[in-house]
């Protein structure tokens, strides 16, 4: 019903004033104007909103509910305006972050405490996947931006390095079996193998998709793992395999090229950058 914002600022003075010249006065309209957008809001409801009399104008049983719910609607607006004009310097509603469960182990903590603290109206929403099919979700506009190990350059990407990390054998020390755990999906894992008999001869595999999962079964000495450096380190007790073969991660913060422009945005993408300088 109501798809003109004047109309209802009209109807609402109106209302409140309870008489179309006083309104008009205050609203800086003339009164055949006025009248006649009354009218154009009365066509559109189907209903009379205004009884009109020589001592003024008076709201109808239905004139009263639009005008409270009116008086909503105008201040929805304006507070969501006002968001979207301090959300061009600040920080404010909803962003998606992509990354993989085991990245947000060890960087998450980093940043989004700060974050969360500056930035009072910001929220976050955190999708998780394998680096690779985050990176795609944010080609195609599912996240806003992404924390991902070792992407593909792609032209309508920025990427930043924030980090890196080696990828590698790990064992509790006193581990003296012949399982190797690993996650087969990985091309970390898939480049070590190709050289990981050469130090360690195993007999039997664990293959796991979550690296949380690889990373405890390697503490509680159920294999040798195949591991990157920081998840490891979550885990004390185990230690890298001496003269083991390495693989080179390297972490970016990774968004896209028509986000660089945003005020708002910058200053999420600043506070991430700082939190791993």
């Amino acid at each position: 019903m109501i798809d003109n914002l004047t109309e209802l600022k009209y109807f609402l003075e109106v209302a409140k004033t309870g008489n179309i010249t006083r309104a008009s006065e205050r609203l800086g309209v003339t009164q055949p104007s006025l009248t006649l957008a009354l009218q154009r809001l009365e066509d559109k409801a189907g209903v009379t909103l205004l009884e009109r009399s020589r001592k003024g104008s008076h709201l109808t049983r239905q004139g009263e509910a639009l005008l409270k719910a009116g008086e909503r609607m105008l201040a929805d607006w304006e507070r969501e305006t006002r968001k979207i004009a301090q959300g061009e310097e600040t920080p404010i509603g909803r962003y998606t972050l992509g990354l993989h469960s085991t990245v947000a182990q060890y960087t998450l903590n980093k940043f989004v405490p700060q974050l969360m603290v500056q930035f009072k109206e910001l929220e976050f929403d955190f999708i998780h996947d394998l680096s690779r099919k985050i990176t795609e979700k944010l080609i195609s506009r599912e996240c806003d931006l992404a924390l991902v190990i070792n992407p593909i350059a792609h032209p309508d990407l920025i990427m930043h390095k924030l980090m890196t990390d080696e990828v590698t054998l790990f064992k509790h020390p006193s581990y003296k079996g012949d399982v190797l755990i690993l996650d087969p999906a990985l091309k970390q894992s898939q480049a070590l193998l190709k050289n990981i008999r050469k130090i360690f001869e195993y007999k039997r595999e664990i293959k796991s998709s979550s690296l949380e999962v690889i990373r405890h079964l390697c503490e509680n000495k159920a294999g040798v793992a195949i591991l990157p450096g920081r998840v490891a380190s979550l885990s004390p007790q185990i230690k890298g395999v001496v003269n083991a073969p390495t693989f080179k991660d390297e972490l970016y913060l990774i968004y896209r090229m028509e986000r660089k422009s945003e005020p708002s945005f910058k200053l999420i993408v600043q506070a991430i950058k700082a939190a791993f300088a």
